[in-house]
């Protein structure tokens, strides 16, 4: 934001530092919004990849659950649905790995490995946006 505040109040110094972006790239043979753009992508990717290693989907849905029922007199009322919820992401992660593996014999096989990797992914999608909406719902 700040760079394309700079670029906007300064027009002119702009257009000149983009003219000697377009003369270095035509000099060295060198995209250099490639290069920045794979820089800001390597950037995003190293901040997302900053969380915790474990499980994130569905942990929402589990605080919510640990609130609202796991402060019943019986204490194994949480210990039960972090089990659950940890049976639930095995389960999709066993899954995703098996589909995998089969995506990829196929695929050195030559054969049609489009058409595999089709279901794993509308499930893979179908997690992550009933996790948002899971989400939006319980407001944790």
């Amino acid at each position: 934001m700040i760079a394309s505040a700079i670029v906007i109040a300064l027009p002119k110094q702009s257009q000149a530092l983009f003219t000697n972006f377009d003369k270095v790239q035509r000099k060295y043979g060198v995209n250099l919004y490639a290069v920045l753009f794979a820089l800001l992508a390597v950037i995003c990717l190293i901040d997302f990849a900053a969380a915790p290693a474990n499980a994130q989907f569905f942990n929402n849905a589990q605080t919510w659950m640990t609130n609202t029922f796991g402060n019943v007199s019986n204490g194994q009322t949480s210990a039960v649905i972090a089990l659950f919820f940890n049976v639930l992401r095995a389960l999709f992660l066993l899954y995703v790995g098996i589909s995998l593996v089969r995506i990829i014999q196929s695929a050195r096989n030559d054969e049609d490995w489009q058409t595999l990797a089709r279901t794993p992914l509308i499930i893979v999608m179908a997690v992550f946006v009933g996790d948002l909406i899971t989400g939006l719902i319980v407001q944790v």
